[in-house]
Formats: structure tokens, C-alpha cells, sequence
């Protein structure tokens, strides 16, 4: 007693679905291996990317750093500048003093 599907046998039906569990096992396969080797290319060239990053990002921080401490030093510089600069004024503001009076004496005298 054979029994049939839409005019196939059990038989034909059981190799049919053989003949395209084993096509589409092995279509999976080669797609899941070409997926993870294109992907595996991609995951190193990010990998390199964000560890190019990281430097950049250190390099960054550092030359900030020594940015902020030029500023400093050179602010100290210019106050210590305006500071001479305000000495300079009062000595110059002496010594016009005294000439004054010298000079004013000996015309004087």
C-alpha cells in the first residue's frame, strides 16, 4: 500500500526534502563563512581605527596640557612685565623730579 502526495511517493517526498535540507545546510554554511570572514577584515580595520583614535585623543590631551601651562607662564610673564613696567614709571617720574630740582638750582643759583 504506497501512499501518494501530489502524485509523489513518500519515498520521492523524503528525497526531496534531503536533496534541499542539504542545498540550503550548505548555502547557510557558505553564507555564514563569507559573513565572517568579510565582517572578521572589517572588525580589525575598525579595531585599528578606534586605536588610531585613542592616540589622537591622548596626543590631544597633551598638547592641551602643555597649552594651559604656556598660557600660565606666560601670563605670570606679562604681570611680571606690567610690574616693571610700573617701576620704570616711577623711577622715570624720580628722576624727572631730581632733575628738576638740579637743574632748577643751578639756574637759580
Amino acid at each position: 500500500m504506497h501512499h501518494y502526495v501530489m502524485g509523489y511517493s513518500l519515498d520521492e517526498w523524503l528525497a526531496i526534502v534531503t536533496i534541499i535540507s542539504i542545498a540550503g545546510g550548505g548555502l547557510i554554511w557558505l553564507l555564514n563563512f563569507a559573513i565572517k570572514n568579510g565582517t572578521e577584515k572589517l572588525s580589525n580595520s575598525v579595531k585599528t581605527l578606534i586605536n588610531q583614535i585613542d592616540n589622537l585623543s591622548h596626543s590631544i590631551s597633551s598638547i592641551e596640557s602643555s597649552a594651559r601651562r604656556t598660557e600660565n607662564r606666560v601670563d605670570r610673564l606679562e604681570d611680571k612685565f606690567e610690574e616693571h613696567i610700573g617701576e620704570a614709571k616711577v623711577r622715570n617720574a624720580r628722576i624727572k623730579n631730581l632733575e628738576h630740582e638740579v637743574f632748577d638750582r643751578k639756574e637759580k643759583g
